[in-house]
């Protein structure tokens, strides 16, 4: 492979001309998130009482509204409420909740992995699918503790304020994608509504400030602005401090299918592959050089510096021997 086959040996134009791979992380979770809402459409039932229920607004907001005549099971039992806080085997909500939508409007989930799509495709490109996929899962679990504690705290102040209404949406996790698209892309132009070009940074900026002045009251609506700012500020710290979940290895995760079936078959030869730690470091080490020419190397992370010094480490005791 040639210098000029690599990423960091092109010419880039946007964020998004250096994304190659059709199939990655972002598309899976947007299968993912299609298949839940086909599940909350299918498995619902009729209760004897409406309650609200906290759902993204085709705005990307997280509102209270009221489901209608029938509601989800799959509702019921993943989208995370402040009851949870005090059942301790429903922390799992804190998660789930963000890969739920609302099924009466299919604008909502439609609005929301549009937003996935465009800013997380950049994202994934420049810090790898595993990193973007652990980055995405804390944002939803930050905006779901946030969503599970804040009606208790509200309720300090505010006597009668309910902490059994459910919240469901992937806000939290897209407004964190947001952010960091922003920090990394910050004059990027946008063109909103498919018409004015605007800048990344101002962009997010203005959608944060919205979030800012409804928490503060002056919406006059029930959207749930906690979770929508929990998630800007993850995506900015994560961001500006550094912040990688490269110690968190979600790779072991593939191989669990395989140990089963190894496990069911009783298989006495376990295979084993000494190159397949090597190709690993060598493709990520190609994404870390690739970042440096797009970003500089001031944009590594700590552990990404690491990486890359042990890589370099293991080429020349290789060109020694």
């Amino acid at each position: 492979m040639g210098i000029n086959d690599r990423d960091y040996g092109r010419t880039e134009r946007t964020p998004w001309d250096r994304i190659e791979n059709p199939r990655s992380m972002v598309i899976t979770l947007i299968v993912i998130n299609v298949i839940v809402f086909a599940a909350q459409s299918l498995f619902v039932y009729s209760p004897q009482s409406d309650s609200p229920v906290g759902m993204d607004t085709p705005q990307g907001e997280i509102a209270v509204v009221s489901t209608g005549e029938k509601r989800s099971h799959i509702d019921d039992i993943f989208a995370v409420r402040g009851t949870s806080l005090t059942r301790p085997w429903l922390w799992f909500q804190t998660v789930t909740y963000g890969f739920l939508h609302n099924r009466s409007n299919i604008l909502h989930l439609v609005f929301n992995m549009f937003l996935l799509y465009v800013f997380g495709r950049p994202l994934e490109q420049r810090i790898g699918g595993q990193e973007f996929l652990k980055a995405y899962l804390a944002a939803i679990l930050v905006g779901g503790v946030v969503a599970m504690v804040s009606p208790w705290l509200l309720r300090m102040f505010v006597p009668g304020v309910s902490v059994d209404v459910a919240t469901l949406g992937a806000s939290g996790g897209v407004m964190a994608m947001m952010v960091m698209f922003a920090c990394y892309y910050p004059h990027q132009e946008l063109l909103l509504m498919l018409v004015l070009p605007v800048k990344a940074w101002v962009l997010v900026s203005f959608l944060v400030l919205m979030d800012l002045l409804g928490a503060a009251g002056m919406s006059g609506s029930d959207t749930a602005y906690g979770v929508h700012l929990a998630g800007a500020l993850f995506g900015f710290l994560y961001v500006r401090k550094g912040w990688s979940f490269q110690w968190l290895d979600l790779t072991q995760l593939d191989e669990i299918p395989a140990r089963l079936r190894q496990r069911s078959r009783r298989a006495k030869l376990k295979l084993h592959d000494p190159e397949k730690k090597i190709r690993e470091e060598e493709r990520e080490a190609d994404r870390i050089l690739a970042k440096i020419h797009s970003s500089g190397e001031s944009s590594l992370t700590a552990g990404e510096r690491r990486t890359l010094e042990k890589y370099s480490r293991r080429k020349r005791q290789s060109r020694d021997l």
